[in-house]
């Protein structure tokens, strides 16, 4: 069975290195972009989750996630949970925004595994 598959968006290089890390010990793969046009303009198709950083330059992680659900309903694509990576937003501002649910930073592993348990069909992952 493959790996789940997930986009880390972050635009600090330790932090985004660590998340990955993280991920390989809880048995995904991992792919990195820097920015929220990055993570737009990446195809989707393949993705598990989307953990995405609110406070990018530029497009913030929560304006990315808006724009990325306004592509799943305009074309009509399945809709890719999104877990934002936050040390200082609160969940009302990730839901809002369209995130499915949220990790404040730096995510303990406990924390990713329970989020990746809630919202990965690790059987059909791949």
């Amino acid at each position: 069975m493959k790996k789940p598959l997930i986009l880390v968006v972050e635009d600090d290089p330790v932090v985004q290195d660590l998340t990955s890390r993280q991920l390989a010990h809880l048995g995904c793969d991992a792919v990195g972009v820097t920015t929220g046009e990055e993570a737009v303009a990446r195809n989707h198709e393949d993705l598990a989750m989307i953990l995405m950083d609110v406070g990018l330059p530029g497009i913030d992680g929560r304006h990315a996630t808006l724009i990325i659900r306004e592509k799943e309903l305009k074309e009509q694509r399945k809709r890719i949970p999104i877990v934002g990576l936050t040390a200082h937003s609160d969940k009302q501002s990730c839901t809002l925004a369209g995130m499915d649910d949220y990790l404040q930073k730096p995510a303990l592993l406990n924390d990713m595994k329970r989020v990746i348990e809630k919202w990965i069909d690790t059987h059909r992952a791949g």
